[in-house]
């Protein structure tokens, strides 16, 4: 369904439902899944625009980095994840904080590699 003129071929879900929306929950569904390589891309492709607050950012780097420590992809999910601790700091997002422990569980594996404990350091601090 669309809104507006015939030739308006954006589609419009909700006022305060969108398709960047759409895309982060379809994100969360593929890391359930199995998928998390694929959930890390939809975030990504989110994350590049400016859809988000600065608040929402931070989580969703958070959960990006997650998805890519799942999918073994260490020191692209540590990258990430400083990125996310830097915001959560910013934003004082208890809820960014939280994913980001789970980031550093699942990166348990490559606690050893630069990356992973540099995010380790980060979230001490």
């Amino acid at each position: 369904m669309t809104t507006g003129s015939s030739s308006d071929a954006t589609p419009h879900l909700s006022p305060h439902y969108n398709r960047a929306n759409l895309i982060l929950q379809t994100a969360s569904c593929y890391i359930e899944a199995g998928q998390p390589a694929r959930a890390a891309d939809l975030y990504g492709t989110v994350l590049e625009g400016d859809a988000l607050s600065r608040r929402d950012q931070g989580y969703f780097l958070a959960r990006r980095a997650c998805s890519l420590a799942l999918a073994g992809q260490p020191d692209d999910a540590a990258s990430v994840g400083l990125a996310a601790v830097e915001l959560s700091d910013a934003t004082n997002s208890l809820r960014t904080k939280r994913e980001l422990v789970r980031a550093m569980a699942t990166l348990q594996p490559w606690a050893t590699r630069p990356g992973p404990r540099e995010l380790r350091e980060a979230l001490r601090a």
